[in-house]
């Protein structure tokens, strides 16, 4: 079976949550990273015009949620419960929210961007963390058996915990200490684990 991801040229956000479900997986897949240039070559030919892409034996799977959802599915990573699979798509769909949320100020002068991060920081973000954090059982969402929704958290807490947005510190998630729990946890799964060591 022949599968690849398609992403840009960077380790992060919703490529890289979708190259490590596949790496939890144990799926052997070509990891396929574009800078500008190609991007905009293959724009016009994509199902929604956004990466990240999966390729599976010559069908085309487009959006990180649905990417994720379907590894999650075949091979494991998804609750089999339709309830409690929803609970994890929304899950996953309010780490969509964030990086909506945070990435707002961005046109915005130092100043206002400041004031704006600041105050989604101290509201809208810690509401977010005190609800996410409240349905971790620990390590992961379910306990012991780690999902895609958990990777997809992972990769969007690991960003902030880094301090990768601006007057967001990564002390801001202090008081949640499962949410770098759960961080920690996905990254010792060893499929993951040995996945980020081969891309060093």
């Amino acid at each position: 079976m022949a599968t690849s991801l398609t992403y840009f040229n960077f380790d992060g956000s919703r490529g890289q949550e979708c190259r490590l479900a596949l790496a939890a997986a144990g799926i052997p897949f070509e990891d396929i990273r574009l800078d500008r240039p190609e991007w905009m070559a293959l724009k016009p030919t994509t199902p929604y015009g956004a990466l990240p892409i999966l390729t599976e034996d010559g069908r085309t799977l487009a959006q990180s949620n649905a990417i994720l959802a379907y590894v999650g599915r075949k091979h494991g990573l998804h609750p089999a419960d339709p309830w409690a699979a929803a609970e994890h798509e929304a899950v996953m769909q309010s780490c969509e929210d964030l990086r909506y949320k945070v990435a707002l100020p961005a046109g915005l002068s130092d100043e206002d961007k400041r004031t704006t991060r600041e105050a989604f920081a101290s509201g809208w973000l810690a509401t977010w963390a005190a609800t996410i954090s409240g349905r971790v059982a620990g390590p992961f969402l379910e306990g012991a058996a780690m999902s895609v929704a958990d990777i997809k958290l992972a990769v969007v807490l690991k960003a902030v915990l880094a301090g990768t947005y601006d007057h967001i510190p990564g002390s801001t998630l202090d008081a949640w200490p499962k949410l770098r729990a759960l961080v920690a946890a996905v990254e010792a799964n060893p499929g993951i684990a040995a996945f980020v060591v081969q891309k060093r």
